[in-house]
């Protein structure tokens, strides 16, 4: 048994000490409590192969430890809130100034790329961390822009049996859009995914958000240091976000990033509609040499790929399909619209030699550093029409808003 001291002037000391603890920690956000500053919350969907594997250990564990040790940079008007599925039950996690709790562990197992589903679990984090402002960051596999049917392809991959596979339920850019009108405008969007930086993916999301962040490429399997971009992150500053998240990886084997200004893009749209039609005519196709790619060229060889859409380079593609005069004049919009484009002369690709197939080093090395724009877009191809992908093409806002229908396409 502890002795028990009753001195009067410990009782004090000890009393004071509280007191003391209480008043620092008055303004530091509780759930349920108010927030008058900005909620972060990160939507880990890692019930595929970004879980433990034989070949890494789980990466959503690891930057969610980053996160936790960087709670020192969460500002008092701040707070973060993860919500992380990945081999075992979903769990939510609350992280301030003072450390990270576990705030709720799911009984049942949870589809996360069901979108019934996530808009439950965000509308629950937003009644329980009531706050003036929220910020969205969408962590798991991504491919770009494609709403497919079969739901194969597109943002967030739950294979729902606990396992390594990517084989399951895909989120669509369509069904996400659909979710984000039921919430809060958030401050900005955070694609901690492959793929997510496309003109397609923008045109879907632009009214529900001041900025989209993302990569129009691959991005590393570690995915962003939030050790290093917390502080970014809980401020709302796009700029210090890609810059920290570039920075650390540098620029060989590095990550490309921009942020997107939505309030600029419909204006983007229509100067890019002035020059899609003539530029893009079905009947006289410029030539794709030469235009940064993001992924192999497609087809069935061992050279190419037959999964996904090639994403292109937009700047690098308007810059060969424009004249001199008309790409000047597009890009004064593409300078005020496509914010900090950050580049490395190399990124990690899971298109690789090593699996025997001889895709080369064009779509992960900077091919087109003069021309790089920091998102891509997609060059409709006759090839396409067998997959359904010139169709769902068609589906997307920005084939509307730029007048690919004039093209013939």
């Amino acid at each position: 048994m502890r002795k028990i001291h009753h001195s009067a002037l410990f009782i004090l000391g000890v009393a004071l000490t509280f007191l003391t603890l209480a008043s620092c920690n008055d303004d530091l956000p509780q759930p349920g409590e108010k927030l008058k500053g900005n909620t972060v919350i990160v939507y880990m969907g890692a019930e595929n192969s970004l879980a433990e594997t034989l070949h890494h250990p789980d990466l959503s564990l690891e930057d969610l430890n980053e996160m936790k040790k960087a709670a020192h940079d969460i500002p008092e008007d701040c707070q973060v809130v993860v919500y992380r599925d990945a081999k075992l039950k979903p769990i939510i996690y609350h992280i301030t100034q003072q450390g990270m709790t576990t705030w709720k562990e799911y009984p049942n197992e949870m589809d996360s790329a069901d979108p019934a589903n996530m808009e439950n679990i965000l509308k629950e984090i937003i009644q329980e961390f009531p706050s003036e402002k929220y910020s969205l960051v969408l962590w798991s596999h991504g491919s770009g822009w494609m709403d497919d049917p079969n739901k194969s392809r597109a943002i967030i991959v739950d294979n729902n049996n606990n396992t390594d596979s990517d084989i399951g339920n895909w989120l669509n850019i369509n069904e996400l859009s659909d979710i984000l009108v039921s919430l809060p405008r958030m401050e900005y969007i955070f694609f901690d995914a492959c793929y997510m930086q496309s003109v397609e993916v923008a045109s879907q999301l632009y009214k529900h958000t001041p900025y989209i962040i993302g990569s129009p490429t691959e991005i590393p399997g570690e995915g962003a240091p939030y050790h290093h971009i917390m502080g970014a992150l809980c401020q709302v500053n796009p700029q210090s976000i890609i810059n920290g998240y570039a920075s650390y990886y540098g620029t060989s084997k590095g990550v490309l990033l921009s942020a997107v200004s939505c309030a600029d893009f419909p204006a983007f749209c229509t100067e890019t509609a002035k020059y899609i039609p003539s530029a893009f005519n079905k009947e006289d196709m410029p030539r794709t040499a030469g235009i940064q790619i993001y992924a192999p060229a497609f087809g069935t060889s061992s050279s190419t790929q037959n999964t996904m859409p090639v994403p292109y380079d937009m700047r690098s593609a308007m810059y060969r399909a424009l004249s001199e005069e008309d790409f000047a004049a597009w890009e004064i919009a593409w300078k005020k619209t496509i914010l900090y484009p950050t580049w490395a002369e190399s990124w990690e690709s899971s298109y690789r030699d090593s699996y025997g197939k001889n895709y080369g080093p064009f779509h992960r090395t900077m091919q087109d550093p003069e021309h790089y724009g920091g998102i891509s877009m997609n060059i409709p191809n006759e090839k396409y029409d067998a997959k359904g992908w010139n169709a769902q093409f068609r589906l997307t806002p920005w084939y509307s808003m730029t007048s690919w229908e004039q093209t013939g396409w």
